[in-house]
């Protein structure tokens, strides 16, 4: 239950649950579609990784960063607060290039330049505009935030089917602040019931620690959210790695297992 787990006093470690795959009936009717030979696309697609960005002016900019193939899944990246360079993918290239090479097309809306207290609007100009190049039809979605970042991933999966963008699939909330839209405060009510939540907190985090999710967690228990879809795991420090809130922005081999495996996870866990 959220109530439990709000007080982030035992949050747990270790090896992370799997969520839901589609209903047996859609994947049913996804292979007859194949059959009969419907859904195919006459789209051309790159055969090397590709990056073009930033798209649009100011805060709406976004980046999109394209796979050698067919995508097999859309990653929507959200950068945390922090200035000019974090509002770049320069701070988490290292991230996306992994999540591109293997098979991803990822947007990365910038949302702002400075600091912008209600960003949503530039989140979905940003992603509308990447969508309008993209073919991502009905490719699986992970939104993947980081600080504020990580809020704003969950707010927008509760607005993108009232605006019409893609609706993920999976969050992972990586230290996750109270607020992302923090002018305007997002009601978490129409959040889609089916999707799964990872959030994450770091044992060394003195900048956030868990009030964040805790936070975050009692927004999703007004909105009526279910708790069996949500896990809140602890990263842990270890000899050579700690767990603060800059963690997330390395490329460490503990860094790696600790941030870019759970999305891995949550992907394949999509089957893809």
């Amino acid at each position: 239950m959220i109530g439990r787990e709000a007080d982030l006093t035992s949050v747990r470690s270790g090896r992370r649950k799997q969520y839901m795959r589609l209903a047996p009936g859609l994947v049913i009717l996804t292979a007859v579609l194949a059959l009969l030979g419907c859904g195919e696309s006459s789209t051309s697609y790159p055969d090397h990784p590709s990056v073009v960005g930033p798209i649009g002016k100011g805060a709406a900019g976004v980046w999109i960063f394209r796979p050698a193939g067919k995508p097999k899944n859309l990653v929507v990246y959200f950068h945390g607060q922090g200035g000019f360079r974090e509002a770049t993918p320069a701070n988490h290239r290292q991230w996306i290039d992994h999540l591109v090479a293997r098979g991803s097309v990822v947007v990365y809306p910038r949302w702002e330049l400075t600091y912008e207290t209600d960003p949503m609007r530039y989140v979905v100009a940003g992603v509308r505009a990447a969508t309008r190049r993209l073919d991502v039809g009905e490719l699986p979605v992970l939104a993947v935030g980081y600080s504020r970042g990580a809020t704003l991933a969950v707010e927008y999966g509760a607005v993108a089917a009232r605006v019409g963008l893609p609706i993920p699939d999976r969050i992972m909330s990586v230290f996750p602040t109270s607020l992302g839209n923090e002018g305007d405060i997002i009601d978490l009510t129409s959040l889609e019931h089916s999707t799964g939540l990872l959030i994450l907190v770091g044992d060394e985090d003195a900048l956030i620690g868990r009030a964040g999710a805790r936070d975050l967690l009692r927004r999703l228990q007004a909105g009526g959210f279910p708790g069996p879809n949500i896990r809140v795991d602890l990263v842990e420090s270890s000899p050579g790695f700690v767990a603060d809130h800059m963690a997330p922005l390395r490329n460490s081999p503990a860094a790696r297992a600790a941030f870019w495996r759970p999305a891995d996870l949550l992907l394949v866990d999509l089957g893809r």
